[in-house]
């Protein structure tokens, strides 16, 4: 459509060595920001998100990377170029970390309080950007989440939301965040566990997710399509 000429602009300029990481994301990306994103967005938001990576103590796979660091957005949230701010306030926090659970653990205990972000059902909606739940100092689960994942993506991270539509005891739906480390684990946004991962509040529910039930099964975001 009349967007053509900006994506065509990114793939000219930009950087030869990360022309994958943008082809992976106009393969893949939504219909919607085919039709809209800039490519100076797309540029910076590559640009960025390799910088990272090259700055992490950690390795990571290329498909992680790509599927899971690489991309701006979580959802349909509003498209914020929220990856410099969040590299700035992040990396002073988690430039000494070793290991990604390491990072993730220090940004879910630090970030928002550094934000001044909590939960509330007042937030506007659900699905906020981190900037719009920044300014209105609430978010959802989600909007919580989002900010957890788009903080980790900034430092190199690898980050996806994660959630279940309807508990099966039907008291309500849940987000919450996935950081890869060797492997996915699974944590509250703003809900930090100096015990580690793996370990949260809503263990006993999600225990009885019922993968055969589309209402009651947990789910992962994917950039890369899938057949859900």
């Amino acid at each position: 459509g009349n967007n053509r000429a900006e994506l065509e602009r990114a793939i000219e300029n930009v950087d030869p060595q990360q022309r994958e990481g943008l082809s992976f994301l106009l393969l893949h990306m939504p219909e919607y920001d085919l039709k809209n994103l800039k490519a100076d967005f797309l540029i910076s938001n590559i640009k960025l998100a390799y910088r990272a990576r090259e700055k992490a103590n950690w390795k990571i796979p290329d498909d992680v990377f790509f599927n899971d660091v690489l991309p701006y957005a979580n959802i349909d949230e509003p498209r914020d170029p929220w990856r410099k701010k969040f590299f700035e306030m992040c990396w002073p926090i988690v430039q000494e970390c070793k290991t990604p659970t390491e990072a993730a653990q220090k940004l879910n205990q630090t970030i928002f309080g550094e934000l001044s972000v909590k939960y509330s059902t007042a937030r506007k909606r659900a699905n906020q950007s981190p900037q719009e739940s920044i300014d209105q100092g609430l978010a959802s689960c989600t909007g919580l989440s989002i900010i957890l994942t788009d903080a980790c993506r900034s430092v190199g991270v690898p980050a996806r939301l994660a959630g279940i539509p309807s508990w099966k005891n039907k008291r309500g739906n849940h987000t919450w965040v996935e950081i890869w480390d060797q492997g996915w684990h699974f944590t509250g946004a703003a809900e930090y566990n100096p015990q580690g991962l793996n370990r949260t509040w809503f263990q006993g529910d999600a225990a009885l997710a019922d993968p055969q039930s589309k209402l009651h099964s947990i789910y992962a975001v994917s950039f890369r399509k899938t057949n859900i």
